[in-house]
């Protein structure tokens, strides 16, 4: 049973059971003899947590039901923001599992500690530290992936280095679509469907971390590639392999310093440089198709689109931590940010105003882009956090944080938290917690490429939840239970209107629901961990459930060591059936799934150090799908429709 340390929820270092607030800590080492390969599967196994994929390849993380826009979910790598402010997302969730010490994830709002993004949850991804490993792997769909961990310090530990780089390629599984978008225009003659789908992809990454006595260096770098899947206009692309379509890469770099002033008093400074890059093109519709859809300009050669955008962000922020009053420990946060375009453009073998076609590509800039190239927002934060022993059994967190956006205003993010210590065996909590969601630059600066730039404004999309937790620990078994409520205002919603194509705020949503683990040794060869969550969704303006949300999730885990260099185990994922949006034709909800995996597990096989490890995954050959939008793929976006399999071997060495 591990007893798990985070500072996710408060920025101190308290057991994961005792954070206010719900927290979920996943063991990278647990995780890999779980067969687990990458993050976003990893967090699969949080109770309340639906991964999905959208037509073009893209991962959707939603935490109770809640999927309503990207960035709804805080990102960080070894606890450093990624979500980027163009769109809100990252691909850390690509990061082989080989490469993750733990990964902590909050289910709830983290405003108040984490600002902006920190809506619906908060995932912090922590490389692996202080060891050295290499290790191979392939597996199904021509996959392919290495990767190293190195490590140094000194012998007199002032200083401290490490290294993590991996990469994995995948050609893709054999996936067939069925009829998209152009069937139910009246021209499926012209469509690539149903045919095979390109879900190509590729990750690479490099982290290196240096500490010494009290600064530290770090920068991260990853990118990710993607084939074209089903589409950027659910139209299937005429065939196609690798991945050719889609390009992230995020670069960062932080220096820290800490410094003590007082016995009491603690501070941290830190500087923090970042860069996205973002690159989408494809032959988006096939040849005679027009564009816009069921329009009447014709493009005998396909439509071709191409986007490219590259993102900075610099801030300065300053931490203290005051220990000066008895049974108190006081925070204070100071931050100010800066995010702009430092290059965006688009291309298209059509006129950018009339959207005729043209003989040859057109590069568009200018007024004719589909962002405003100047576009920037400075943020100014202030939060301040008290953490106090109110009895001595009962813990208090109140915080409170302010965040002033330069284009969209500003924004006060409370927290209240208890923590009530029954016995040694039982556990109390409740939390009251306020979060945001900033409007991103594409939704405050984008034209949708209409040709038209409105003058408009957003508001943040906010939610309050309430929340309440029961904890049950006794010798070698964990019990918890989790009752929430959350209220969602100002929806950022996608509509038409007079000014054109343009984002505006509408609607609320209701969230509720109960989340159960256990996790019990049944003896000194048995482990069992499992969860299961209900929720109850609402979108109060259709009087329907979310699109897209299963009212029912869960996992069961065990591992069996039959001997000491033997560890088997299994894993069994529950997707119950997925909500439709009210205006769909399909009425019956899109059909869940069970995912069951093994996997084998051989320690020192030969020489110590050297581990083995094979899998197989949807071992009941399941159709595994996510939802697809209505009058776009009628039978929903497939992921994966057969038994795959997997093997690795890695190297540990002192």
């Amino acid at each position: 049973m591990l007893d798990d340390m985070s500072t996710l929820a408060t920025k101190t270092r308290l057991n994961a059971d005792y954070v206010p607030g719900i927290l979920s800590v996943l063991n990278g080492d647990e995780l890999i003899a779980l067969g687990v390969r990458t993050v976003w599967q990893a967090l699969e196994l949080v109770p309340s947590v639906q991964i999905d994929r959208n037509n073009n390849g893209g991962l959707r993380v939603a935490i109770r039901g809640f999927q309503h826009s990207n960035g709804n979910v805080k990102l960080l790598l070894n606890s450093v923001a990624m979500n980027n402010a163009y769109a809100g997302y990252s691909n850390i969730l690509y990061i082989p599992i080989e490469q993750v010490e733990r990964i902590e994830v909050i289910r709830g709002p983290g405003s108040a500690v984490h600002g902006e993004f920190a809506f619906a949850g908060v995932i912090n991804v922590i490389t692996r530290q202080n060891e050295n490993r290499v290790y191979v792997q392939a597996g199904s769909g021509e996959t392919y992936g290495t990767g190293a961990v190195l490590s140094a310090r000194s012998p007199d530990g002032d200083w401290r280095l490490n290294l993590n780089a991996s990469g994995w390629d995948r050609q893709g599984t054999a996936i067939t679509a069925g009829p998209d978008r152009l069937y139910l225009l009246g021209q499926g003659e012209l469509s690539q469907a149903p045919g095979r789908i390109n879900n190509a992809e590729n990750y690479r990454l490099a982290v290196f971390a240096l500490d010494y006595k009290t600064l530290s260096v770090l920068a991260q770098y990853s990118r990710s590639q993607g084939g074209t899947f089903f589409g950027t206009f659910n139209v299937l692309p005429e065939p196609n392999t690798g991945a050719n379509a889609s390009l992230t890469e995020q670069t960062l770099v932080q220096i820290r310093q800490g410094f003590d002033p007082t016995p009491t008093l603690g501070a941290e400074f830190k500087l923090t440089w970042s860069e996205f890059i973002g690159n989408w093109g494809l032959e988006a519709l096939p040849a005679g198709t027009s564009f816009p859809l069921g329009s009447q300009n014709v493009y005998p050669d396909g439509v071709f689109l191409e986007d490219y955008v590259r993102i900075v962000r610099q801030e300065a922020e300053l931490d203290f931590d005051w220990l000066g009053w008895s049974g108190h420990r006081w925070q204070l946060s100071l931050s100010a940010a800066e995010a702009r375009i430092d290059d965006a453009w688009w291309a298209f073998n059509g006129d950018a105003e009339t959207l005729e076609p043209l003989p040859t590509v057109h590069r568009y800039s200018g007024d004719q882009n589909f962002i405003d190239e100047g576009a920037r927002r400075s943020i100014y934060s202030i939060a301040a956090q008290d953490q106090f022993q109110l009895l001595e059994r009962l813990a208090l967190t109140a915080g409170l944080r302010y965040d002033n956006y330069s284009d969209t205003g500003d924004n006060l993010s409370p927290r209240l938290a208890a923590v009530w210590t029954l016995s040694d065996e039982h556990l109390l909590k409740a939390q009251y917690a306020e979060a945001f969601f900033p409007p991103t630059l594409y939704q405050v600066y984008g034209n949708a490429r209409t040709g038209v730039r409105g003058t408009f404004s957003l508001d943040p999309e906010t939610v309050s939840t309430t929340e309440l937790g029961y904890i049950f620990r006794r010798g070698s078994h964990v019990g918890r239970a989790t009752l929430y409520h959350s209220r969602v205002r100002d929806l950022i919603v996608f509509e038409n209107n007079s000014n054109g194509n343009l984002y505006a705020n509408r609607g609320q949503v209701r969230l509720q629901g109960v989340e159960a683990e256990w996790e019990q040794r049944l003896n000194s060869a048995w482990k069992l961990t499992a969860n299961l969550s209900y929720s109850d969704t609402l979108d109060e303006e259709t009087g329907a459930s979310l699109t897209g949300a299963a009212d029912w999730l869960g996992n069961l885990d065990l591992f069996y060591r039959p001997r000491a260099d033997i560890l088997l185990s299994g894993h069994w994922r529950f997707v119950g059936d997925r909500h439709r949006a009210v205006d769909d034709p399909r009425r019956d909800r899109l059909p869940g799934y069970q995912n069951v995996s093994l996997t084998l597990n051989w320690f020192d096989v030969g020489t110590p150090g050297l581990t083995l490890r094979a899998g197989v995954d949807n071992l009941l050959g399941q159709q595994i799908k996510s939802p697809a939008a209505a009058y776009t793929y009628m039978d929903d976006y497939t992921q994966l429709e057969e038994r795959t399999w997997w093997i690795q071997l890695s190297y540990q060495w002192r």
